[in-house]
């Protein structure tokens, strides 16, 4: 693709990337090839970007491998605060963003973690995070609650289409786990401690310090939960179903199998998800985010 800039109107780009390929250029652009050139490409597998004009000559090189024939997005949101801004001339300025019910308040005090507010969601696939362990089959979530405020969905394994094979709800400071309609048990919620969910051909094991409770399923519903590893549309849900109302809550991380899951990375989330940060107490910052 070729682009006239006389003709640009635009000032931002944006796409996804899917390559098996460590190494070339992505995106390149110039307004004289010998002195004010523009590269974005994959060195290594990593992107590197490399910029040549009379103000700056650099490459920065950065982030994760790209090259796993995955789809990636190169323009991952950034969640942050900004104050005291003087941003170049004000006279110039022809357009601002309007405040929005979808803006989080900067005012609010926060730490590192990831924030859910109510009504809000997240989804992984299956097959892009750590995989079961093969003999014996093994899977385990654990999740670091930090904040945890009203009822309503936190996590389930299941489908698009059945979103719910396997859920942890929060209900009055209580851990539920559910099989579809079927079974359910409830374990005392404590902050500050990691919860953990561990499935095995054996049943199911929600884990809290030294608390624990087991839940024995039927075996079509363990034959049909084990088989979400084997087919595309496997996902691990966070937060509420859709048109579904959820709790608020707080994560200090979330881990399967034992290694640390990146909310950048999800293959969907909604907006307002804090994916950095957490309001320091459970009534403030609840209204939304960005």
């Amino acid at each position: 693709m070729t682009f006239d800039f006389t003709k640009i109107r635009k000032s931002s780009s944006s796409f996804e990337l899917r390559t098996w390929d460590p190494e070339g250029v992505i995106f390149y652009g110039d307004t004289n090839p010998k002195d004010d050139w523009f590269v974005l490409g994959l060195r290594d597998g990593r992107s590197e970007i490399q910029l040549h004009n009379q103000m700056a000559q650099l490459t920065v090189g950065a982030g994760p491998r790209l090259d796993d024939g995955r789809w990636h997005q190169l323009v991952p949101a950034l969640d942050g605060c900004l104050r005291r801004g003087n941003w170049l001339d004000p006279q110039a300025q022809t357009s601002g963003s309007a405040p929005t019910s979808s803006l989080r308040s900067c005012t609010v005090q926060s730490q590192p973690g990831t924030f859910f507010p109510p009504g809000t969601r997240a989804e992984f696939n299956l097959q892009d995070i750590p995989q079961p362990h093969a003999e014996p089959w093994a899977f385990s979530l654990d999740l670091g609650l930090q904040l945890a405020a009203g009822s309503g969905p936190l996590l389930a394994l299941g489908t698009p289409e059945n979103p719910s094979q396997l859920s942890l709800h929060l209900q009055d400071q209580k851990v539920v786990l559910s099989s579809g309609s079927g079974p359910e048990l409830e374990l005392p919620l404590v902050l500050g401690l990691r919860l953990r969910l561990k499935l095995a051909v054996s049943g199911v094991v929600l884990s809290q310090g030294s608390e624990k409770e087991i839940l024995a399923l039927p075996a079509s519903d363990l034959a049909s939960l084990l088989k979400l590893w084997v087919q595309p549309l496997g996902r691990l849900f966070l937060g509420a179903p859709p048109g579904e109302a959820s709790a608020s809550f707080c994560l200090d991380g979330l881990w399967a199998q034992g290694q640390k899951l990146d909310m950048d990375r999800a293959l969907g989330r909604s907006q307002d998800i804090w994916t950095h940060s957490c309001p320091q107490g459970p009534n403030n910052g609840t209204d939304t985010a960005h």
